[in-house]
């Protein structure tokens, strides 16, 4: 039996103009789904609903997608990470610190299941959720599932892994034929989450990182995703000392090393590429590397909060999209929310740039909806259209952080906060409901986070390379009376 929900003559909607492939605002217009289909935009629906919702004051947007998040780990270092970066290697937190906080099965649960609440509170509806840890915990996609978001299950696999015995360089462990095997578990993952009824879980092939991954466990991921007609992901130019690594073995950039395998395409997204070869802080003497993204229509998932968090930016955003590349938006650590995403995306690539007119408002939604619907090969996603997926986002035009309104889509990027979201409907389900996800009880999941969190820090010794304590790693950026 189908189920029609009409929001009813809308102050603003975000739309998509087929005409322009991009956005437009329509002004007091309605939109209209069936089960999890749009059947109607524009003014004057004369048809029939189950459900009337009174648009009035409310701006309805497409759902964002986050295209790089690792859910089931990262939110376990909130208040630990935020100040820490290698001072002897090139700033980066990715080799001494990123895999000190080790999570377990019920915390991960719990870290994903906040991560998307966070998600769907700032108009989130489609997810990447990589997972960085060689073989996923039992039940991994099942509870995905019921979390109520749109997610792209990516289990990473891997020929080695680095580590720091010193704090000054990185070494590499590797195991190439157990890489090999975890990719044949890591399928099976996969095809289960594409088997499922719902219609909001999908797979994507993940090779952890260029510099960790052999020629033959690249090739392996590629034919995967290709047979199963699916993308592949991997983490690319993410430091400096990553290019260094790069340039000793193959005497190429990390994106000069995957064309040069025939790992780039239009199916192939790369989580980062920040440290390529035109950026500052690497220097290269030639720089190819964007037009080598363009020319293989292969997208760049940008996830700027993480970086800014050690002093790295990416040179530009809009110089990236200038240059032809297909960009997306992710999330990457903490905290998942896709306004703060965006606005810093957006004002970032104005300072790396010294240029207000080269990424404007429209584009870096564009960015976070339509592009990262591309890299997916999905037309039915990141936009308001007849034929489109039912994943959409109600913006509360009210909400003080939105007032006064004039450009609503300004105001919500550059001024608003996920608070100004009041609905989100994934695939025609409504997932939050004046501010609270339906799906998911929050204040249990951060508890149990909590609980994880004190769990992981106590573990903190065992996994540093001098055996540091926590608060020796990271101290309490205020002096503490009573801690103990």
């Amino acid at each position: 039996m189908t189920t029609t929900t009409w929001i009813k003559n809308s102050d603003w909607v975000v739309a998509y103009d087929s005409d322009t492939a991009s956005h437009k605002y329509m002004k007091n217009a309605d939109v209209v789904f069936e089960d999890d289909l749009i059947v109607f935009t524009g003014r004057n629906y004369v048809g029939g609903a189950d459900t009337t919702i009174d648009g009035r004051d409310v701006m309805v947007l497409p759902g964002t997608l986050d295209l790089h998040l690792h859910a089931y780990m990262e939110m376990h270092g909130k208040g630990f990470f935020e100040d820490l970066a290698s001072k002897q290697m090139s700033m980066t937190q990715l080799f001494e610190y990123t895999w000190l906080l080790q999570d377990d099965k019920e915390s991960a649960f719990a870290s994903t299941e906040a991560s998307v609440c966070d998600l769907l509170k700032s108009g989130c509806t489609t997810m990447a959720e990589l997972y960085c840890d060689q073989v996923a915990y039992d039940g991994w996609v099942d509870m995905l599932g019921k979390t109520g978001i749109r997610a792209y299950v990516c289990p990473m696999v891997q020929s080695g892994h680095w580590y720091t015995p010193d704090g000054k360089q990185h070494l590499y462990e590797w195991y190439e034929k157990e890489g090999l095997r975890n990719l044949d578990i890591a399928l099976e993952v996969i095809d289960h989450a594409m088997s499922d009824s719902s219609g909001r879980l999908h797979g994507m092939v993940g090779a952890a990182q260029a510099d960790t991954c052999t020629e033959e466990l690249f090739h392996r991921c590629k034919a995967a995703a290709e047979k199963r007609n699916i993308p592949l992901q991997t983490h690319a130019a993410q430091s400096v000392m990553e290019h260094r690594e790069m340039m000793r073995r193959h005497g190429q950039t990390p994106i000069e090393w995957l064309r040069s395998i025939g790992v780039l395409g239009s199916n192939t997204l790369l989580g980062h590429a920040i440290n390529i070869d035109q950026h500052p802080w690497i220097n290269h003497h030639e720089h190819n590397d964007l037009k080598y993204l363009a020319e293989t229509e292969t997208t760049v998932v940008h996830c700027p909060r993480a970086f800014a968090q050690w002093g790295d930016m990416m040179h530009s955003l809009g110089g990236y999209r200038a240059a032809g590349v297909n960009m997306a938006l992710g999330t990457d650590c903490y905290p998942h929310d896709m306004i703060e995403e965006m606005r810093i995306a957006g004002l970032l690539s104005k300072v790396s740039s010294g240029h207000v007119d080269l990424l404007s408002t429209q584009d870096v939604f564009h960015v976070a909806t339509l592009g990262a619907a591309k890299a997916l090969g999905r037309d039915d996603l990141g936009r308001i259209a007849v034929g489109a997926k039912a994943d959409i986002a109600l913006v509360d035009l009210k909400h003080p952080s939105m007032r006064p309104v004039r450009d609503p889509l300004k105001c919500l990027i550059y001024s608003g906060t996920a608070a100004a979201v009041r609905d989100v409907y994934v695939n025609g389900e409504l997932m939050v409901e004046d501010r609270k996800v339906l799906s998911i009880d929050q204040d249990d999941a951060l508890n149990r986070l909590q609980e994880g969190q004190n769990r992981a820090l106590k573990r903190v010794p065992e996994r540093d390379w001098a055996h540091r304590s926590a608060d020796q790693i990271s101290p309490f950026c205020l002096p503490v009376e009573g801690l103990h």
